[in-house]
């Protein structure tokens, strides 16, 4: 049997992309199909509180992808389920592997539903001839995407990464440009907190979902130290919030409570300029799905042990693995059109959990030395003043020898993984809550 994947060798000299090419991937994964929801969502949740929390999820979920790599390194694995399994148990990897599914399976499906929705709009334009939205779906799927997704990983789409982001500055001027033409009234409301502010916590949850690609980018770098991950996905990060809030913004005050899941559907299909972004985004889509399909196919391939380089087996099992899952998403767009509540449903569902929940868990079990018995026991060292007045020191420490604790947990706990260890207790206690309540209010139409 293949040993575990390790994060320490490097790779040999020539492999492996740079910071910046990987940042460009990480950047891809996280501005995917989620950006057009931007608008929509400001409006559930109102215009001040949904950019506080747009803001927020963009710092939550760049802890999560410093902590996944973290917890890697001092467990020596670099798989999202290997470190999962290491820090969880067994009951952990469980919960990862079918909210992975659940997650990214939704996520291709949204892609292709996108994908479909923009090719339908163009071709009722540019073609002489009507189209089914099914046909478009099945179409650009077999020519456009399945050829992607035969790589070992995703270090090759590191170019094409580059190309999809470099989209996006040309659809946010289009829609900048010819929103304000057809915007409704002369101006909007712009209100603290909106009417359904948990299901808008379920669309940043996804739109800021990274976290499945995160090893298979890492182990993409020529420098695999968790310096250059924490410079290449910060960069990525802070990217998408900067690009994901003027999105929002400008879709926003431009149509408002009308704002739809996709905004291009906004405008109408006669619009040249918006046809135009309706193009680039569709190749941004078909350069960013296999972003999200690599992780489903390395999940299924663990759950099924058929993995080539864990497991020793044949690629043949792998390729047929990645035809059979991705017929599986394309029927799936094809079927279904309800994108608002894909959005909300499977971010609340499923993306807290894999994007919030579990890295911060495994961080606190198994990525640091911190922990509720080592604060506390750093606590009572401090003198503390008696109840009648007077002052006393507390009774010494046991000696080392009765101690069963790591030696490290004797050390003074210094004020960065004091910070880290609290922050990752608030990234569980936001996935938490907009898993639980964020569902609950999305299924109840709240």
């Amino acid at each position: 049997m293949n040993p575990e994947p390790v994060l320490g060798p490097e790779p040999e000299a020539g492999d492996g992309e740079s910071t910046a090419r990987v940042g460009f991937n990480v950047l891809n994964t996280i501005i995917g199909s989620g950006i057009v929801c931007l608008p929509y969502a400001l409006h559930n949740a109102g215009f001040g509180f949904g950019l506080a929390m747009l803001g927020v999820t963009a710092v939550l979920s760049q802890f999560s992808l410093f902590a996944l790599v973290a917890t890697g390194q001092r467990t020596g694995t670099a798989h999202f389920s290997s470190v999962t399994r290491a820090a969880l148990g067994t009951a952990g990897y469980h919960v990862l592997n079918w909210s992975m599914l659940v997650d990214m399976v939704g996520t291709v499906v949204l892609y292709l539903m996108l994908l479909g929705d923009l090719g339908t709009a163009l071709a009722a334009v540019y073609l002489p001839f009507a189209v089914t939205r099914a046909a478009v779906v099945l179409c650009v799927s077999l020519v456009g995407v399945l050829p992607l997704l035969f790589f070992r990983n995703t270090g090759p789409l590191a170019r094409l990464s580059a190309v999809s982001v470099l989209c996006l500055p040309c659809i946010l001027l289009a829609v900048a440009l010819r929103a304000p033409r057809y915007a409704d009234g002369p101006g909007v409301r712009l209100p603290v907190f909106g009417p359904r502010i948990l299901p808008a916590m379920g669309v940043l949850a996804f739109t800021f979902s990274s976290c499945h690609a995160a090893f298979p980018n890492y182990t993409g770098l020529r420098d695999r130290s968790t310096a250059a991950w924490v410079r290449a996905s910060s960069g990525a990060t802070a990217g998408a919030a900067a690009i994901s809030a003027a999105f929002a913004i400008v879709g926003y005050l431009s149509f408002g409570s009308e704002a739809r899941p996709n905004i291009l559907d906004n405008f109408p299909e006669s619009d040249g300029a918006i046809n135009l972004a309706r193009l680039l985004f569709a190749v941004s889509l078909m350069l960013t799905a296999p972003m999200g399909f690599y992780p489903i196919r390395d999940t299924a391939t663990e759950m099924l042990k058929i993995d080539p380089t864990r497991h020793g087996v044949g690629r043949a099992w792998e390729s047929a693995c990645t035809v059979v899952l991705f017929a599986v998403c394309a029927g799936a767009a094809a079927r279904f059109t309800d994108l608002g509540l894909a959005y909300e449903l499977i971010g609340a569902l499923s993306s807290s959990v894999v994007n919030f929940v579990l890295p911060a868990l495994a961080y606190l079990w198994a990525g640091t030395d911190v922990s509720l018995a080592a604060v506390r026991s750093q606590w009572r060292q401090v003198p503390a003043a008696t109840g009648n007045g007077g002052s006393r020191e507390r009774e010494p420490l046991l000696p080392a020898a009765a101690d069963t604790r790591p030696p490290v947990r004797q050390q003074k706990l210094r004020a960065r993984d004091l910070g880290l260890w609290a922050l990752a207790w608030a990234v569980a206690a936001f996935g938490v809550w907009v898993m639980v309540l964020g569902t609950h209010a999305i299924l109840h139409g709240a």
